[in-house]
């Protein structure tokens, strides 16, 4: 495929997203990426606009776990990560072990540290996704079972609020069935309310030992060290006039997340800026509608009924809900985690895969679906498969729209480390010229849009078991 976007320029704003290291929000990191967007767009000449909102913050500064061993001193054990918005310790608590099958028996770890099990299930591909079609056919293709971390961690994760009612001091969640590579660094679970009860992650090797040790009554060193404070962070958009000002095609991503590809949809959302403002307005139809949205990782107090972009959507209904003489939102695109390679536990080891991660794309009507697959045509990178949302179920930042009637193209593929710290960031598993050409596929995308004079309505999802459970 001859790339028509410049490859260099991609690779300078995804260096700058990770040189940053974790952006969560609200954090310094999370501030500087969020003014070096603004900077690149004032540069392109838009004019940026913002929306403040301010959240309480919770950011770890220190945590650990230590045994006390036979001849009565303390010794470190592996903690693979600390649990996001949990809670924290005033210093560290000494208590003694105590394993508890489930929150329920957390009354039995009063005063103590209570040691419970994750485990991560095998589910069902068919009770998340509804498949629509597979580009190629044979090479991208859906797995009949998932085992996901960020799924597995808020199914199977404590009831911490249940845990602080019982007076337990800290919870050590032990991950099952995934690798310790695969664990390690995991800031989950983080669309959770605030927990009141500190918490940490360890791998399942470590998870023995200590259960082991709880058997004989062993005293534990627990730490977990957070400063809390009220914070604000900003969401940022910048509107492209075309011809036709009353219609309006929303291109957004979410702005924090903690490595490389989480979140690298602002390189994106920056090069489709770039592009379609260097082409005269005579000869682009509808008006564009650029959104970095703040917040995603922290939901519970940025979403309203929903994701992050719920709250953008809320506050600039004069740009999408086309009541009285509001603009009308005809598409909506969203663009997420780019360029990911595939990883995957085999035998207990965390091994790159043969094949490209999934691009796991969900598709608002049977128009949008089409005008995706368009855009592959030709692509040397490409493992595609477009879903119809299903069961209440809309992974990423595309969903507020979705259940706003706009329709939709939402790329989200969920590679393992999506979710984990590292040193490096992950890039070591970021392919730069696959994340090039879906960034090219979006701008056919976009161009096919502003050019289809209807888009069509918003088909309703399929329904599954989990929409009992699972309220919008």
């Amino acid at each position: 495929m001859q790339n028509f976007l410049n490859r260099n320029k991609v690779i300078f704003h995804q260096n700058k997203i990770n040189e940053l290291g974790p952006r969560f929000t609200g954090s310094e990191a999370h501030k500087e990426l969020i003014e070096y967007f603004e900077e690149e767009l004032i540069k392109l000449d838009f004019q940026v606009l913002k929306d403040e909102h301010s959240f309480e913050k919770w950011e770890a500064k220190r945590w650990g776990l230590s045994i006390k061993n036979n001849s009565g001193q303390f010794e470190e054990v592996e903690v693979a990560s600390y649990y996001p918005y949990s809670g924290e310790t005033k210093g560290e608590a000494i208590g003694q072990l105590v394993y508890v099958k489930n929150s329920k028996d957390f009354k039995k770890a009063k005063g103590k540290i209570a040691l419970v099990e994750v485990a991560v299930p095998k589910l069902p591909a068919r009770l998340f996704f509804k498949k629509r079609c597979c580009y190629p056919e044979g090479k991208a293709k859906l797995p009949k079972k998932i085992v996901n971390s960020v799924i597995g961690s808020v199914l199977k994760g404590p009831n911490l609020k249940k845990a602080a009612e019982e007076g337990v001091l800290g919870v050590v969640c032990i991950w099952k069935n995934l690798s310790e590579e695969n664990i390690g660094g995991q800031y989950l679970p983080f669309t959770t309310p605030y927990g009141q009860c500190p918490a940490l992650w360890v791998n399942e090797r470590i998870g023995e030992k200590l259960k082991s040790l709880a058997e004989n009554g062993v005293e534990a060193k627990f730490l977990l060290e957070a400063q809390k404070e009220e914070a604000a962070s900003e969401t940022i958009y910048a509107v492209l006039k075309g011809k036709n000002e009353k219609e309006t095609i929303i291109v957004n991503t979410h702005t924090d997340g903690p490595n490389a590809v989480e979140e690298n949809g602002g390189a994106a959302l920056l090069m489709l800026a770039e592009y379609f403002s260097k082409i005269p307005v005579e000869y682009r139809n509808r008006t564009l509608v650029f959104v970095f949205v703040s917040g995603h990782f922290r939901i519970p107090e940025f979403g309203i009924r929903g994701q992050a972009t719920t709250r953008w959507l809320e506050n600039h209904k004069e740009l999408w809900d086309g009541k009285k003489d509001n603009k009308k939102a005809v598409a909506g695109v969203t663009i997420e985690h780019l360029g990911c390679t595939g990883w995957t536990d085999v035998e207990g080891e965390f091994k790159k895969a043969e094949d490209l991660e999934l691009e796991l794309v969900y598709t608002g009507n049977k128009l949008m679906n089409k005008i995706y697959l368009n855009s592959l045509i030709g692509r040397s990178k490409v493992r595609s498969i477009t879903l119809k949302p299903k069961a209440n179920i809309y992974f990423g930042e595309g969903q507020p729209l979705y259940n706003a009637k706009i329709p939709t193209i939402s790329l989200v593929p969920a590679p393992e480390y999506l979710c984990s710290v590292k040193e490096s960031g992950h890039i070591e598993k970021l392919d730069i010229d696959f994340m090039l050409e879906q960034i090219e596929s979006f701008v056919k995308v976009i161009e096919e849009i502003d050019k289809t004079k209807e888009i069509g309505e918003v088909e309703e999802q399929s329904f599954g078991i989990l929409q009992l459970i699972i309220k919008e």
